[in-house]
């Protein structure tokens, strides 16, 4: 299973976090969100939190924590991921240090008092041994093959499937690997008559719809691999990913779609949005409105209708 943090271990999440020192950042960016519902069901999608040891450091002109404080104050004030919050990886700054996951696991607390399961995904600069070590109280070990965090998370339109792209010794690049490639097929064959979305932190080195491939030497090594599991089964509508620091949105010549979620720490280019995704399952297809960090950013609000292949 995935990291993740349900109702049934909060108690024990706040009990191990607490002292983490960060509760006043999100307190402080509590008093400012703007207090807007969203509606009912929705997920909060967020991506490369990137938070260091030092809560005031800053990088390409970002202060990661307290972007993060912003967003998990956001997310409770207009009411979203009621559905769940899904963190895409990169959770830590660079190297998964203990003191990374620490202000990460103090940044999160507000969404734990506001009752939100949250699923925590594995990037190329998280380490799941420190991980797991650092926050056991918070994340009990449901490692699935390999040792790989995966889940399967039922939702009453859509079925999420969440992957572990993590490859050790690989400072960029992702790998899934064929243990981890088989339990995804066994579920999807397990649950074929609900839509599906796949999510994981690497994005794949395939040709969208308009034969555009995207910086292939960091994506997942085994993409071609994924992409024969999820395009043979017609329940797989959508393929989530962060990694990037991009908002875009793509699609596979079968017609599945490519999401891939936006940084909550800074940004490459400046032209692209900070922030996170509301995400709003229908039954033939998905609502995507991105929340930029940014409010006067073009982006910022939009919706997207996804309909499914």
């Amino acid at each position: 299973m995935p990291l993740e943090l349900g109702s049934l271990n909060r108690r024990r999440f706040l009990a191990g976090m607490a002292g983490a020192g960060v509760s006043s950042l999100a307190g402080t960016a509590a008093r400012a969100a703007e207090d807007i519902s969203a509606p009912g069901g929705t997920w909060a999608l967020l991506s490369d939190t990137h938070i260091p040891a030092e809560l005031g450091e800053r990088h390409r002109g970002a202060c990661m924590a307290e972007n993060a404080g912003r967003i998990v104050s956001e997310i409770l004030s207009r009411d979203a991921g009621t559905g769940g919050v899904i963190v895409s990886g990169d959770c830590a700054r660079l190297f998964g240090r203990a003191e990374d996951y620490r202000n990460f696991a103090g940044l999160i607390e507000p969404l734990v008092h506001g009752r939100r399961e949250l699923h925590l995904l594995m990037g190329n600069h998280d380490n799941r041994e420190v991980f797991a070590r650092t926050c056991a109280t918070a994340f009990p070990d449901r490692s699935g093959p390999m040792g790989r965090h995966t889940a399967f998370l039922p939702s009453e339109h859509l079925n999420w499937f969440l992957l572990d792209s993590l490859e050790e010794g690989s400072p960029v690049a992702g790998r899934l690997g064929r243990e981890q490639l088989d339990w995804l097929a066994a579920m999807l064959d397990r649950h074929p008559d609900k839509p599906a979305a796949v999510m994981a932190h690497h994005h794949l080195k395939i040709r969208d719809e308009k034969g555009r491939v995207f910086k292939p030497m960091t994506a997942l090594r085994d993409s071609a691999e994924l992409h024969e599991v999820m395009k043979s089964r017609r329940q797989v509508k959508a393929y989530f990913h962060g990694h990037t620091h991009r908002w875009e949105i793509r699609r596979t010549g079968e017609g599945i779609h490519l999401v891939n979620l936006p940084s909550s720490a800074y940004v490459f280019e400046s032209s692209q949005p900070g922030g996170w995704v509301e995400a709003t399952a229908r039954e033939d297809g998905i609502d995507l409105v991105l929340r930029s960090l940014d409010p006067r950013h073009a982006a910022h609000g939009v919706r997207h209708r996804l309909h499914w292949r």
